[in-house]
């Protein structure tokens, strides 16, 4: 149309050219010479600037079946999933997958959610992916009619999010248009949210277009919650956040018949919870049994399922295949997987065995944390250490910290050898993360010199005492203090 109306104009603009060369008359004569097509019906008046047209009859009459013949091709609307859902049920779902939503997503598809309405199984599946970790959510639903498309996840949720309790109806429909003059076909989707309050459409990506998902081609090995979620913690924080320290930016999982250990570190710090079979309650398949298997997991990844995992669940399932390096966890309704990364993680063992210890300190972890905690305001960018002085003759260690704006100084009460008499300086952030870290109710110091590492140990009263449990945290001195 657009194309008939720009010929249309061009047309009379080179007649009256070529008119203005014959017969020098003026614009406003010439244009009233043009004779008028009568067509039998009242012409409306046009504003002196509309171009004229002296196009003939016949070539408009072409044109106007070309156009009527477009306006005649009305797109096929194609009905998609009907569902009748609960508005917690879809909101709980939405808040977990969304964890897998990139920041900047490279392609629009990623920013997408991908919603499945299963009759079979009256289920409703999400999945979000960033391609690196994939979240997938399912949860019961009354499906009337199966469907599947994307829509944008973040905007889906926050429209969740104010939805009243209750039932929420859900329904899309894709519209084909293809024209005449084209062979591809325009597919727009849409999905409609109605709730007791209101009606709400969003514009969505076929599902066509979503990053497939590969299933794992392993035998689940299950793990009780409880005891992988206390191993995790005890070695997350430790994990690098630099990404050029790519492999560090992962935390080493070794699994066999007899233990379940856990590995992180950043260079400056390394952290290892190594957890016993029979803590573990089940025992590996048959394929655990005959050797060990180890992988890297990214750091992101497992905070999300720290984060996730309830402790109501008594057992997550882990698949690993060797092949493709892939991972999953699956619990409940809920399915997780992601790449591992590739690469040799540092033998952190072999590094520490060149330590030794012959000092122990014993402090009460509550009032580590909170001297940590209070001094922590006084640290800066440049300057994050922190001195520690131990005084054997008085039972205590003093906590200090001086800056050009201002020190502090924090007393607690310790246990050690009354002889000892030590000062060293660590990082203080990584302390008190190191401190925290430890599920028990006092900490274990083993000490050597100051320029040695220090090795944290759980001491005393634990949440979890019957776990056969080794946790043993790190840390390097930050430089050598005279005693």
């Amino acid at each position: 149309m657009t194309q008939t109306a720009s010929k249309q104009r061009l047309k009379p603009a080179n007649q009256t050219k070529q008119t203005s060369v014959a017969n020098p008359k003026g614009e406003n004569e010439v244009l009233a010479n043009i004779p008028e097509i009568s067509t039998g019906k009242k012409k409306k008046p046009t504003s002196p600037d509309a171009d004229t047209s002296t196009e003939p009859i016949s070539n408009k009459r072409n044109n106007k079946r070309s156009a009527k013949s477009e306006l005649n091709s009305q797109p096929l609307i194609k009905s998609g999933m009907e569902v009748i859902c609960s508005q917690t049920k879809f909101h709980d779902a939405l808040s977990l997958v969304s964890c897998a939503t990139p920041a900047k997503p490279t392609h629009p598809i990623l920013a997408n959610a991908l919603i499945i309405a299963d009759i079979e199984t009256q289920q409703i599946h999400l999945t979000v992916t960033d391609l690196a970790l994939t979240i997938q959510a399912s949860f019961e639903a009354q499906v009337l009619l199966k469907g599947e498309i994307t829509v944008p996840v973040e905007m889906l949720f926050e429209i969740v999010k104010h939805c009243p309790n209750g039932n929420i109806t859900l329904s899309s429909q894709t519209q084909i248009i293809q024209l005449i003059d084209e062979e591809k076909q325009t597919k727009i989707c849409s999905l409609s949210l109605s709730d007791a309050d209101g009606k709400y459409e969003i514009r969505g990506i076929s599902a066509e277009e979503f990053p497939p998902s590969s299933t794992i081609d392993a035998t689940p090995i299950p793990l009780p919650t409880t005891v992988f979620k206390d191993g995790l913690k005890g070695v997350i924080y430790a994990v690098s956040t630099d990404e050029n320290k790519y492999i560090l930016t992962g935390v080493h999982i070794q699994l066999a018949q007899e233990k379940l250990k856990f590995i992180g570190t950043d260079g400056h710090r390394v952290a290892t919870t190594e957890l016993s079979t029979q803590g573990i309650g089940r025992k590996p398949r048959k394929q655990v049994e005959s050797e060990e298997i180890q992988f890297t997991i990214p750091g992101r990844v497992l905070k999300e399922l720290a984060r996730n995992l309830d402790d109501s669940v008594e057992f997550i399932n882990l698949l690993y295949d060797a092949q493709s390096n892939r991972l999953g966890f699956a619990w409940q309704d809920i399915i997780l997987r992601c790449q591992c990364l590739e690469g040799t993680y540092p033998d952190c063992e072999q590094l520490l065995a060149r330590f030794s210890f012959d000092r122990e300190v014993i402090l009460e972890k509550a009032f580590l944390v909170k001297a940590l905690e209070r001094l922590a305001v006084l640290t800066d960018k440049k300057e994050k250490g922190i001195y520690l002085q131990f005084d054997g003759s008085l039972q205590q260690l003093r906590l200090s910290i001086e800056r050009e704006f201002g020190k502090g100084d924090q007393v607690i009460a310790a246990h050690l050898p009354s002889e000892m008499s030590l000062n060293i300086q660590f990082n203080l952030k990584y302390l008190v993360e190191a401190a925290k870290a430890i599920p028990s109710s006092a900490i274990k110091m083993h000490l050597q010199q100051s320029d040695h590492p220090a090795m944290l140990v759980p001491y005393g009263d634990r949440p979890n005492p019957e776990l056969q449990m080794e946790m043993r945290q790190f840390l390097l001195p930050l430089y050598t203090l005279n005693a």
